[in-house]
Formats: structure tokens, C-alpha cells, sequence
């Protein structure tokens, strides 16, 4: 049930002079306390001292051997299984991961967005590579090496002015009779 703003003022007043009616009762005995205990504590401190310091003597020896052992053989090793465990899970967390977005997107009643960008830029990398390699094989079958000397001239000679039109012409290719 909730209360109003005036109900907690008056509450958190009458805690407030709770409170200091409880402390201004209590700080007599507790430093009447105080002086009784603390003969006790300062025997007691005297005959734990020899006692503590000797068994930190006997425990240090141990306490650094098991740290160096942890710190050379256990975090190794732990660390190798940790990174071992992350590689062989990954496949199955990004499994997990997945099936929770589809859950989560089928209970919220929203579809999948399809990233379509990736699968273009990957064909267009593919046709530019195609288109690449097609023309790179076609340069290579097109170059045909040219010959250094031609047997006929590419463009036939000017017919000469001096030349008899009824005497025939002898030579390669031509008969004396036609």
C-alpha cells in the first residue's frame, strides 16, 4: 500500500528521534563495555602474538610454493582449457544466439531482416574476378606474333607509264601467251 508524501515525512521524523533517544541510551553502556573488554583484548593480543607470528613462520614456506605453483603450473593450464573451451564453443553459442533472435523476433511477432548487401558484394566481386580472368585468357589467345618480312607487299605498286601494253610481261606467275 502506498502512503502519501505527508505519512513518510512523519514516519522518517519519528525514526529520526527514534534514533537518537536509542543512541543517546546505548553510548553510556557501550563505552562502560568498552573499558571492561579491554584488559581482555590486550591480554588476549599478548598471548596470540607468539602464536600467530609462529604459525605464519611454518604456513609462509607453503603459502609461497603454492602460490608459485598456481601462478606457473594451474593458471596455464586453465587458461589454455578456457580458450580451448571458447574455441570449440563458438560454433554452438553462435547457434544459440541465432535460435535466440528467431525466438525472440517469433514471440515479439516481427520478421528476420535480411541482410541482402553482403551476398552483392560478394557477386560482385565474382564478376569482377570473372570478367578479370575472361579477359586476361583472351589477350593471351589474340596476341599472334607478326612475321618480320612479308612475302607480297600489303598495297600493290603503281602501274608505270613505261611499260608497253602489248609486249607481254614475263616473270613469276605470268605466261608468255596470255
Amino acid at each position: 500500500m502506498f502512503r502519501s508524501a505527508p505519512d513518510v515525512t512523519v514516519s522518517k521524523d519519528r525514526l529520526a528521534e527514534t534514533w537518537e533517544t536509542a543512541r543517546t541510551t546505548i553510548a553510556p553502556h557501550l563505552s562502560a563495555a568498552r573499558d571492561a573488554v579491554a584488559p581482555y583484548v590486550e591480554e588476549a593480543n599478548a598471548r596470540m602474538s607468539p602464536v600467530i607470528d609462529e604459525a605464519r613462520a611454518r604456513v609462509a614456506p607453503a603459502v609461497d610454493a603454492a602460490r608459485t605453483r598456481l601462478v606457473e603450473d594451474v593458471v596455464p593450464s586453465v587458461t589454455a582449457a578456457v580458450g580451448t573451451a571458447r574455441e570449440t564453443s563458438a560454433p554452438a553459442r553462435a547457434e544459440a544466439k541465432e535460435r535466440a533472435t528467431a525466438a525472440f523476433l517469433a514471440l515479439t511477432g516481427k520478421k528476420p531482416k535480411a541482410r541482402r548487401w553482403p551476398t552483392a558484394l560478394l557477386c560482385l566481386g565474382a564478376g569482377a574476378l570473372a570478367g578479370a580472368a575472361a579477359a586476361t585468357l583472351g589477350r593471351a589467345r589474340n596476341t599472334t606474333p607478326v612475321p618480320a618480312t612479308t612475302p607480297f607487299p600489303a598495297t600493290p605498286p603503281p602501274p608505270s607509264q613505261t611499260t608497253d601494253q602489248t609486249s607481254p610481261m614475263t616473270g613469276p606467275g605470268t605466261s608468255a601467251g596470255s
